[in-house]
């Protein structure tokens, strides 16, 4: 039975790693695939004010000189960004030096389309083919007649340097020099990445100094990929606490299956056989169940990533076991299983296994030293900032939970059951003897399985935390609802339709039942740093509510927090921006939070369309900016009737009540975050039969104790409830432990993750019915992990 035992936990370790790591590789792979970063490569991108042609061709000398500064850079293009209206919408444009880098096929390349001596002497756009039949039945754009050739890379128009220039009318201007920076780390990284898939993600190409200029990495300016990197880097780090679980939950299913052995030992050793044998005999046998237990892992774990990735709707192909994962499950299973048990035959029994007289109640010098240094670790890789040091501090003070917060309750107990042994009742009863049984075998035995305890601990905290932080997420949620979806139904025209005109305006209003109509444009602008969108809206207080500002802004903007932390924006401040060939100074009233949108936005009064577009006064076809947005409230019985004809007027398409939306928008997230409960429930199931194992062995190892109970008078009925209290206080010991760690664990998940993978902080909500339900989860199934071994063991003849 206990080859058994030890083999199923090991099994289960080794699941736990396959999982993980099949489910983080093909998530990684799906990310990849559908989040172009529209860069082609590129690392870095090179800004200054001074920087047009001529300085990029110093810049380029001095590379081609050797310069030391530029000794990482593989390659280098010129970059010029901006937008022209073609028809009646506005596209942005790249335009770029297919010459410039020795490297082919690190930007949009035309060679495979045509000649490439084709595309540098005529007037040639390359773009997707939606844009590329705009631009075929417009035939020109901003009066230049254009060839287009359809490209499936990237988004909007790309040209070479001299046709967007002409385009946008910025002869001899340059915005950007794109960079690809060598990482000197890529094998190292590789190797890791490839162990721990994701897991590289937050760590950064480490970028030059080049004097004069601003250099920032490529994913500063792609949210949308540095999500995806944030994403793949959790799992990176759900890959290592999977290992460190795993590990833990084989090594407690070894040294439980030596401990079952010890007397078998003994008996050999008396016999004569020698202590190398024995050695060599339980490496074999524990290699041999790490193998057994292995192998069954890898292939229940591929059968439940492939379940969870299905689930998903996450395309992952065949669940192909890799080097990498090979490698840690043999080292979760197969080594730990054969070192384990011939280690613990070098240790004493009473050294495995110390009495309750022979520990100290107190942490002990080694583990306040221990938990001292985890504490210095996760403060500083706190302070660093970052998602790398984010986790490196939660896995820390995890390996503490284990080392030292669980043994530390432990040994509280051992006072307690001291505490009540030193007062005697004047009439001893069987009640009384229960107590104190009940809290010695505790005390007794907590050390024993301290790793299985340790882990269901660790399970418990990463439930509050999920749990905590998914009830705070959702409180934000229901913010930026309130923020993105008005009261009322909005029109949305795509950006090949019509904009909606003034007479379009008048319509609406005239509607009967319609309350009030407000109509918003957007514009591709950009600042000295990079690109933004801006968007025009009638400011008032209703308006400005939404974005968390009190009062009317009729001389002033808003600018979202990518935009105030892309581009050094502040309130008080004032950015320029330059679109179509305009340059507006736009004073900063307020920085909102605009819940990880993926670009920099600022909103600027309506009366402002004027400074952006001179030659019109109504914001009508023909100006650069795009009217194509608009909501009309009315009362709620009327709504669906505005619904009707809004859609009949502009396409029912183009048409949603915001009410709807938000009503299916809650069940969505709600339905999604759903899973993390049941996520939670399965970690903690894991835990559970990690600790199963133990108990097992625990209560069989106490057959004498439960006989000498019998000779006093109890029933074995009162002897299995006697062994079910027991675990379910082992239960609450981890319950407890876990509190504290989890509430941080929430605490870092919603200041620290949440900012650097999303974009925006959470505040966190301590709901303690929220903090319940994992805490008694964790007691739950502590006392069911322990029901079978207390009802064996006590029943058994």
């Amino acid at each position: 039975m206990s080859v058994c035992t030890a083999a199923v936990g090991i099994c289960l370790a080794v699941v736990v790693v396959s999982a993980v790591h099949l489910v983080a590789k093909a998530l990684r792979a799906d990310l990849a695939a559908n989040t172009a970063d529209g860069m082609f490569g590129y690392t870095h991108v090179l800004t200054g004010a001074g920087l047009d042609e001529t300085a990029y061709f110093a810049l380029r000398q001095r590379w081609r000189a050797g310069d030391q500064a530029l000794a990482d850079v593989d390659g280098m293009v010129p970059v010029i960004q901006g937008s022209v209206r073609i028809d009646t919408a506005s596209y942005a444009v790249t335009g770029f030096d297919p010459l410039a880098d020795v490297r082919r096929g690190q930007v949009p390349a035309p060679a495979a389309q045509r000649d490439l001596g084709d595309f540098l002497a005529s007037d040639v756009v390359l773009a997707p083919p939606a844009v590329a039949a705009a631009v075929r039945t417009a035939g020109t754009i901003a009066g230049l007649r254009v060839e287009v050739v359809e490209q499936s890379a990237g988004q909007g128009l790309y040209a070479d340097l001299p046709t967007a220039q002409r385009l946008l009318g910025r002869a001899g201007e340059l915005d950007a020099v794109w960079l690809r920076v060598a990482n000197r780390r890529s094998a190292l990284l590789a190797w890791l990445d490839g162990l721990l898939p994701g897991i590289d993600a937050a760590l950064d190409v480490a970028a030059p100094t080049i004097p004069g200029f601003t250099l920032s990495a490529a994913s500063r300016w792609q949210p949308l990929r540095r999500f995806a990197d944030a994403t793949v880097f959790l799992l990176g780090m759900l890959a290592i606490l999977s290992v460190f679980m795993a590990a833990a939950l084989a090594a407690q299913a070894s040294l439980t299956n030596a401990a079952r052995r010890r007397r078998e030992r003994e008996r050999l050793l008396a016999l004569g056989t020698s202590r190398a044998s024995l050695r060599w005999l339980a490496t074999a046998e524990g290699a041999m169940i790490g193998c057994l237990g292995t192998g069954a892992g890898l292939v229940i774990g591929a059968g439940v990533a492939k379940w969870l990735l299905d689930a998903a709707q996450i395309s992952h192909g065949a669940a192909t076991i890799d080097p990498s994962l090979l490698a840690k499950s043999l080292v979760c299973g197969v080594l730990v299983a054969g070192a384990l048990p011939a280690l613990a035959d070098r240790v004493a029994p009473g050294q495995l296994a110390p009495s309750a007289h022979s520990r100290s109640p107190a942490l002990g010098q080694a583990g306040v030293l221990a938990l001292t240094a985890a504490v210095l670790i996760a403060a500083a890789a706190l302070w660093h900032g970052s998602l790398a040091g984010a986790f490196t501090a939660l896995l820390a003070l995890a390996l503490a939970q284990v080392g030292t917060a669980v043994p530390a309750l432990a040994g509280a107990m051992q006072a307690a059951a001291a505490a009540s042994l030193t007062r005697q009742p004047a009439r001893p009863s069987l009640g009384g003897l229960n107590a104190r049984a009940t809290l010695r075998a505790l005390a007794d035995r907590a050390g024993e399985i301290k790793l299985a305890l340790g882990a269901l601990s660790v399970a418990a905290a990463v439930a509050i935390a999920m749990s905590l932080m998914v009830a705070s997420l959702r409180q934000d949620f229901l913010s930026m609802l309130a923020q993105r979806l008005p009261p009322g139904v909005s029109v949305q025209l795509p950006a090949d339709a019509p904009a909606i005109a003034a007479a379009d305006m008048d319509w609406i209003r005239a509607l009967p039942a319609v309350q009030t109509v407000r109509r918003y444009g957007e514009l591709s602008a950009r600042l000295a740093s990079g690109p933004v969108q801006v968007e025009f809206a009638e400011l008032d207080e209703a308006e400005t509510a939404r974005y968390g500002y009190e009062g009317r802004l009729a001389e002033a903007a808003m600018v979202n927090e990518v935009g105030a932390r892309l581009h050094g924006l502040g309130v008080g401040e004032t950015a320029t921006v330059q679109a179509d060939g305009v340059a507006v100074a736009v004073p900063i009233a307020h920085v909102f939070a605009d819940y990880g949108a993926t670009r920099p936005r600022m909103i600027v009064p309506l009366a402002w369309q004027d400074h952006f577009a001179p030659s019109t006064t109504t914001g009508d076809i023909g100006g650069p900016i795009g009217w194509r947005r608009a909501t009309a409230t009315a009362a709620e019985a009327d709504v669906d009737a505005v619904t009707r004809l809004l859609g009949d007027r502009f396409g029912a398409a183009s048409v949603r009540n915001h009410q709807e939306i938000r009503t299916l928008a809650l069940e969505v997230f709600d339905r999604t975050f759903a899973a993390s409960r049941l996520l939670t429930a399965v970690a903690l199931a894991v835990a559970a039969v990690g600790l199963y194992a133990a108990l097992a062995a625990m209560l069989a190892a106490r057959q004498r104790e439960f006989r000498l109970l019998t000779a006093v008078g109890y029933s074995r009925a009162r002897i299995w409830r006697l062994g079910l209290v027991q675990t379910t206080l082992l239960g609450s010991v981890a319950a407890l432990a876990a509190l504290p760690l989890g509430i941080f664990m929430a605490w870092v998940l919603c200041a620290i993750v949440q900012p650097l993978a999303f974009g925006w902080r959470i505040a966190l909500q301590l709901d303690w019915g929220v903090v319940g339900y994992p805490l008694l989860l964790c007691v739950a199934v502590a006392a069911a992990a322990g029901a079978v071994p207390s009802y064996r063991a006590s029943f058994r003849r």
